[in-house]
């Protein structure tokens, strides 16, 4: 008789788990709703230890931890739940126009084009029809600013390609990883050399590794480009001190996009 019972059990076990994890996806969901972020950040968190990795519910959560995410401005992060969403399933709009938001945040100008107009490929919601078309517009003609300012032969890949080694930098700069930082920038810089910033950042990742005066000059090309760009003036203004003392143990990074007035365009439906 037990041997016959085996089966039943493990048949009811499977669906109480299963039914656990759909409650537990809804108490996210409404997390979101009543913006309570942090909570819906630690629900969809203890939900991805235990979802199969390409489940679609999985991709489910993915969306709704990078929704709450954004919404407490912590945009990278929210960057990379929306593109492992994506990467399961690749067929919803709803998370390439999240990730689209992601993008802008991240400042991937490119990226963010090419995400809302998969968007608007995709979409069958006409709620978000308007929605869609109006971030659509709005991007391309930040991206057609950005590829202007890099010349008429570079095209929107190549837009993508460099934003990509860019953030990539700046990700090793945040775990100060300061030699892969330099290595990042500088393939951002080789594609068009046209922006203050990776020399900037260029400065910083050769002050930290003690080579001040290839740091001087970076950060001299970095003001050549833009003679306002503030960072590397402060920085070369403080860089007499750096070589007498040495580099400081910590640095702090701004994020320009962090403000509380910043207004955001995230897409949460409840279902």
């Amino acid at each position: 008789m037990s041997k016959k019972s085996k089966p039943a059990k493990q048949k009811k076990a499977n669906f109480s788990r299963v039914q656990q994890v759909d409650n537990w996806i809804a108490v996210a969901s409404q997390q979101i709703y009543t913006k309570d972020y942090v909570g819906a950040i630690e629900t969809c968190q203890r939900l991805l230890g235990y979802l199969p990795q390409k489940s679609l519910q999985r991709a489910e959560v993915l969306d709704y931890l990078g929704v709450a995410q954004s919404m407490l401005q912590n945009f990278p992060e929210s960057y990379e739940a929306h593109t492992e969403a994506i990467s399961i399933n690749p067929r919803d709009a709803q998370f390439w126009y999240n990730r689209g938001m992601a993008s802008r945040y991240t400042m991937r100008i490119g990226q963010a084009l090419r995400d809302f107009e998969r968007a608007a490929e995709l979409n069958t919601n006409p709620q978000l029809t308007k929605t869609i078309a109006n971030v659509i517009k709005e991007s391309r003609r930040l991206a057609e600013m950005a590829l202007k300012k890099r010349g008429p032969d570079f095209t929107l890949d190549q837009l993508i390609e460099q934003e990509g080694y860019y953030q990539r930098g700046l990700k090793f700069m945040q775990t100060n990883n300061w030699e892969e930082a330099e290595q990042a920038f500088r393939l951002s810089i080789e594609m068009r050399d046209c922006m203050p910033q990776p020399w900037g950042n260029i400065g910083i990742c050769l002050m930290m590794q003690e080579r001040y005066d290839e740091a001087e000059a970076a950060l001299k090309r970095a003001l050549e480009i833009d003679p306002k760009y503030a960072i590397a003036k402060r920085n070369l203004k403080l860089l007499p001190e750096t070589r007498r003392t040495g580099p400081p143990k910590m640095i702090g990074i701004s994020d320009p996009m962090r403000s509380p007035k910043l207004k955001q365009g995230i897409t949460f439906v409840q279902e």
